[in-house]
C-alpha cells in the first residue's frame, strides 16, 4: 500500500519570553507623618472623678501616605507603644508624670483604637495617597488621679492589603 500527498509530522522549537516588572503595594511616608507632635493642652484634673473619664479636649493628627501606585488596595493601621499597667489597651503615660491618666487613641468617628488592634482599612484602590484623621485624649484609668506633666510615644505600623 503506497500513500502519496502525506508529509511527515514535524516538531518546530518555539520560544517564549515572558517580561514584566513586579511592584509592591506599598506607600511611602509622607515628611510631616514621620514624627507628630500632638499637644493635649493644660487640662483640669476635675475632668477625672472615676476611672474611665475622659478629657474635654481630643486633638485630631493626621497621618498621610503617598506613592501608593496603581496596586495599592488599602492600608490598615497598628498604634503600638508602652500600655498603661491598670489599662493596656492605652498608652500609659512616661514618669515621671499625671498618674492615674492614660492616653487613648480614637478613629476619625470617635471610636477607641486599643493599642495593638489594627484599624478598619483606609484608602481606595488604585489611589496614589491616603490620610487617615485620628485623635488623642486622656482617659482616667482609676479613681485616684494625680498632677503632673502629660508625655506619652506611640509607634504607627502599616499593613497594606
Amino acid at each position: 500500500l503506497l500513500l502519496t500527498g502525506m508529509r511527515p509530522a514535524q516538531g518546530y522549537d518555539v520560544l517564549v519570553s515572558v517580561t514584566g516588572t513586579l511592584i509592591g503595594n506599598t506607600c511611602v511616608v509622607a515628611t510631616d507623618s514621620l514624627v507628630k507632635n500632638v499637644p493635649l493642652g493644660t487640662i483640669g484634673i476635675k475632668q477625672f472623678s472615676r476611672a474611665g473619664a475622659v478629657s474635654n479636649i481630643k486633638t485630631p493628627f493626621t497621618l498621610k501616605l503617598e506613592e501608593c501606585g496603581p496596586t495599592f488596595a488599602g492600608v490598615r493601621i497598628t498604634f503600638s507603644g508602652t500600655p498603661d499597667s491598670v489599662s493596656p489597651q492605652f498608652i500609659k503615660v512616661a514618669e515621671p508624670g499625671a498618674t492615674g491618666v492614660a492616653v487613648q487613641i480614637l478613629d476619625a468617628t470617635g471610636s477607641p483604637i486599643p493599642l495593638n488592634t489594627q484599624t478598619k482599612a483606609y484608602g481606595t484602590e488604585g489611589s496614589d495617597s491616603v490620610e487617615m484623621t485620628f485623635y488623642a485624649r486622656l482617659i482616667a484609668t482609676g479613681d485616684a488621679v494625680s498632677v503632673g506633666p502629660v508625655s506619652a510615644i506611640a509607634t504607627w505600623t502599616t499593613e497594606y492589603q
